[in-house]
């Protein structure tokens, strides 16, 4: 005998804070393109260490691609110079080893670059960096073209701001719960259980109100007082 087997009528459960993704600012990751500096400072194989030197101190950078007709075919950085000198900084070496690098081509010293593509993420970048223990990568669009450099530095002031951007989000995603929850509350009273400034809570609130989500009523006295929309709540 068959056994028929219906299937269970799914329960409808009321979400929490998924009600608020049409609305919330995500946080996007942070894409090598994001940060890549596109200004490209780049060298040919028939330069000398000598003027690689100079542009190094002049512009204050510590690593170039080598270019040919447009293309990336290398890469030369400050250590390769001051491993092949013996020398701790730049602007040690003197008149003698100038004399040497004068004579000597880019071609001899470059390496193959390590590259990412500007689409990769930045914790990609990162892994990368640690990976070959270097300090930029040559980004290549999907062509494989060259298209920016992305530093050390860059990582670490992108990195950052996307950490401050996660805090953020977190706090309003709190600042919603406490309003579902209490369905009313005043900005000073916010201010004091989510640590943050009232006007950061009254900025946030003007743009929670343009989205529905919640309403800024204004007292005769005291603090605005926000108010949790539930008619606008969309599933």
């Amino acid at each position: 005998m068959l056994k028929i087997f219906r299937r269970k009528k799914e329960e409808k459960t009321k979400p929490k804070l998924k009600i608020y993704r049409k609305f919330k600012r995500k946080v996007k990751k942070l894409l090598v393109s994001n940060l890549m500096t596109t200004d490209i400072i780049g060298v040919s194989r028939d330069s000398t260490l000598d003027q690689v030197v100079d542009l190094f101190l002049s512009k204050n950078i510590s690593g170039t691609p080598v270019i040919s007709h447009g293309n990336l075919i290398g890469e030369i950085s400050k250590t390769d110079i001051l491993k092949l000198v013996g020398a701790e900084n730049l602007r040690d070496i003197g008149d003698e080893m100038r004399r040497r690098l004068e004579g000597m081509r880019v071609s001899e010293v470059m390496k193959r670059p390590i590259c990412i593509l500007e689409q990769a993420t930045v914790e990609q970048a990162e892994k990368t960096m640690k990976k070959y223990s270097i300090s930029r990568l040559i980004v290549l669009d999907k062509e494989k073209k060259l298209v920016g450099i992305i530093t050390k530095t860059d990582l670490v002031k992108g990195i950052s701001k996307e950490k401050i951007a996660k805090r953020i989000s977190t706090t309003i995603d709190s600042m919603l719960e406490i309003l579902e929850k209490k369905v009313a509350m005043d900005v000073k009273k916010l201010s004091k259980t989510l640590g943050v400034s009232s006007d950061l809570i009254e900025e946030w609130a003007k743009i929670l109100e343009e989205s529905g989500l919640i309403k800024i009523e204004y007292p005769a006295f005291g603090k605005p007082i926000l108010r949790w929309k539930k008619s606008k709540i969309i599933e």
